[in-house]
């Protein structure tokens, strides 16, 4: 037999082998040892936290015909038969690839067979939330009263999208990810059986990599052993970092105070020497924002919670306060801000070291700089407003008025009602463009519309009508994208938004938008309908008498 990788050689054979789980564990061990077994269980949980796994392991415990303090003994015909992996009482099926009414019917006709040598028949379908809204309603009766020899066993990683129907009708585990040190425990097990030296170090790695997946573990393990030289057995933390192309805890803590000091210079020089080294720029963002992270709950939590919290050593924690109590929790957080978005932003660039270098610069920043950015902003943000609607007081009576009495002139003036002027703005292009670039900003938030969104520029801004025009050889596609009802809507609502009033949204091929287009003048008389709408409103809560409706 041929090589077989580490997690499927150390899959768990039974509950003892299991880490992490213990309320799990325990709870379908007291099923097992009383007899008191359900008709479907569902577990739930991230990939790799052991749901397969633990479905097998009690799909031969409740068959075994001597189950040993809830586990199966492995020695009776019944569990002999079911370790040889071919028996018809336990079948596993993969509800990605069969997922429709069909195979959901054949297994309805299949449960009417009793098991062959064991007690219960158990499926277990993995995946199960891959099922289609057809398959869901076939299955829902037989789930609800299967016959008292099969047990279902169904497995997801998103819970959600299983139909409340269905929850209410199985009991319900959750599989939480694993601790890092059980993860090292668990490690450091296996490599003492090849006989492998590792150091804490590089066993740490690999369990924070594996974010608390056990399975994921195995396999970032198995690539190290593999890119270890054959004659050293040993793991060390810079084979592991190297393989998964990552950087160092010091190269780290030596990024971070460049940013903290303000250092642009020395944070660039590090993002070149990170380059040089042949380092991923995702993989070093990630790094940058997890450990930006840890100087945020270090200086917020003390030392000792910060260990617990983030899985590390107290002599790493002590690290980490130390470095943190260097600048101030405001300015941690706006770094953390600045690497996450920009992390955001590489999926979308073709230059992912251009938004790792703004993000150190701007994170470099001081903090003078920022408020004046701030305040800048906010006065931008003011004349906007302006430009939009201004409130004046009421024109000044004409000179030939007749005067009157100072307290009677007093009286009025507390009386007179004040003047609203409204400015609808017609859309001028700079004005326009401002606006779509803050409404394209917004769209970071919504991937799938933001890659089409930005490659489009504003041809007209009427009446609160915004056409955007793309080029005619790479366009179609963004056109039928952003016109689609729901985009349109989610795109009106953001421009609405940065603009300050209501907005209509309509995506064109460049140079098929003329004056007389229909769609267009459709879309203004709507947009203008809205404003008539709003321009109500306003008459409604201050008189009619009381507005001036300035328009240019």
């Amino acid at each position: 037999m041929g090589y077989q990788a580490l997690y499927r050689r150390y899959r768990p054979a039974t509950f003892d082998d299991f880490v992490g789980q213990e309320a799990v564990i325990r709870t379908l061990r007291s099923q097992v040892a009383s007899g008191r077994i359900a008709h479907a269980y569902l577990f739930t949980g991230t990939r790799g936290t052991g749901k397969t796994s633990t479905a097998k392991v009690f799909a031969r415990a409740v068959n075994c015909e001597t189950p040993e303090n809830g586990d199966a003994c492995g020695n009776c015909p019944t569990c002999r038969a079911l370790a040889e992996e071919n028996s018809l009482d336990i079948l596993e099926i993969d509800a990605a690839s069969n997922n429709g009414v069909d195979e959901i019917r054949d297994l309805r006709e299949k449960v009417k067979y009793p098991p062959q040598t064991g007690k219960y028949r158990v499926y277990i379908i993995d995946e199960v939330h891959m099922l289609s809204a057809g398959a869901f309603n076939a299955l829902l009766k037989t789930l609800e009263e299967p016959p008292s020899y099969v047990v279902f066993i169904l497995a997801t990683t998103e819970p959600q999208k299983l139909p409340a129907t269905i929850l209410s009708r199985c009991q319900r585990f959750d599989f939480h990810r694993i601790p890092s040190a059980q993860i090292v425990a668990r490690l450091r097990v296996a490599l003492a059986e090849g006989g492998i030296e590792a150091n804490d170090a590089a066993l740490s790695r690999i369990a924070r990599a594996a974010e608390g997946g056990m399975r994921d573990a195995w396999s970032i393990m198995d690539m190290c052993l593999g890119y270890a030289q054959e004659d050293d057995h040993g793991l060390t933390e810079a084979l592991v970092l190297s393989v998964l192309g990552a950087s160092d805890r010091q190269f780290l803590f030596n990024f971070a105070d460049m940013l903290i000091g303000a250092d642009a210079a020395g944070a660039l020089g590090l993002i070149d020497e990170m380059m040089r080294m042949g380092r991923e720029v995702q993989v070093f963002v990630r790094d940058v924002s997890a450990h930006l992270r840890a100087l945020m709950l270090a200086e917020v939590c003390g030392e000792a919670s910060a260990a617990e919290l983030l899985e590390v050593t107290k002599e790493d924690a002590k690290a980490y306060v130390e470095q943190a109590r260097r600048t101030s929790r405001v300015r941690l957080m706006r770094m953390l801000d600045l690497f996450l978005e920009s992390e955001t932003d590489m999926k979308w660039s073709a230059q992912p070291r251009f938004a790792l270098e703004t993000a150190a610069l701007r994170a470099c920043e001081p903090e003078e700089s920022l408020q004046l950015e701030a305040l800048i902003a906010r006065v931008d943000e003011l004349e906007r407003r302006i430009r939009e609607g201004v409130v004046t007081a009421a024109p000044a009576k004409a000179q030939g008025a007749k005067q009157t009495a100072p307290a009677q002139q007093e009286a009025e003036a507390q009386a007179a009602p004040r003047q609203t002027a409204l400015h609808a703005p017609q859309g001028p292009a700079p004005e326009a463009q401002r606006v779509w670039q803050e409404t394209v900003r917004l769209l970071k938030q919504k991937p799938m519309i933001f890659g089409f969104a930005k490659l489009g520029r504003v041809a007209t801004a009427e009446n609160g009508l915004f056409t955007i025009v793309f080029d005619k050889a790479t366009g179609s596609m963004a056109v039928r994208m952003l016109n689609m009802e729901d985009k349109k809507q989610e795109i009106e609502a953001l421009l609405s938004q940065a603009a300050g009033y209501p907005c209509t949204f309509r995506a064109a091929i460049e140079g098929t938008v003329g004056e007389g287009d229909q769609t267009v003048l459709a879309a203004q008389k709507e947009a203008e309908k809205q404003r008539q709408e709003n321009l109500g409103k306003v008459f409604d809560v201050f008189g009619r008498e009381n507005v001036r409706v300035l328009d240019e």
